[in-house]
C-alpha cells in the first residue's frame, strides 16, 4: 500500500479523487512503453479503468502486469506524479456501488461521445484494476 502522508502524498490523493484523465502506460510484446490517456476511478486502494475487449492495453496487461499511471504536469513541469503498480484484467463483476460512482463521474463524458451508460458498459466491457505500489514525483 502506498503511503500518502505528507504534502506530496496529499496532493496525489487529491488528484486521484478529482482528475478526469490519467495516463496509463503498459508495455507491449517488444518491451516498448505504450502510454495512453484513460478515464479512471480511484477507491482509495485501486484504480479502475474500462477498456474495449480488443484494445492493445488488454493484450499488453495479459503479457506484462507492470504498469505506470501519471497525471499531466503543469506547463512549467511541476506537479509530476507517477504511480507504479500491477494491473489485472477483472473476470468478476464490478460492485454496483463502484460502477455507479464511475458512471456518475463520467456521465457528461459518456454523453459527449454519443453513448449511454448502457452502451458504454457494453462497448467498454473489460474492467482493469491497477494496484499502485510505488509513488514518485515532485
Amino acid at each position: 500500500m502506498i503511503n500518502f502522508e505528507g504534502e506530496f502524498g496529499e496532493k496525489v490523493r487529491l488528484r486521484l479523487g478529482q482528475e478526469q484523465v490519467i495516463w496509463l502506460t503498459t508495455v507491449d510484446a517488444k518491451n516498448s512503453p505504450q502510454p495512453r490517456p484513460v478515464w479512471f476511478h480511484w477507491d482509495g486502494e485501486t484504480v479502475l479503468i474500462f477498456s474495449q475487449a480488443n484494445a492493445a492495453k488488454v493484450r499488453h496487461i495479459r503479457h506484462n502486469l507492470r504498469v505506470a499511471l501519471n497525471f499531466n504536469s503543469t506547463a512549467g513541469g511541476s506537479d509530476v506524479m507517477v504511480l507504479l503498480g500491477e494491473a489485472s484484467i477483472v473476470d468478476r463483476k464490478i460492485s454496483d456501488l463502484r460502477m455507479r460512482d464511475y458512471l456518475d463521474k463520467y456521465h457528461q463524458g459518456i454523453q459527449d461521445i454519443g453513448m449511454t451508460p448502457e452502451s458504454f458498459q457494453a462497448d467498454y466491457s473489460v474492467p482493469i484494476l491497477v494496484k499502485p505500489t510505488t509513488l514518485r514525483g515532485f
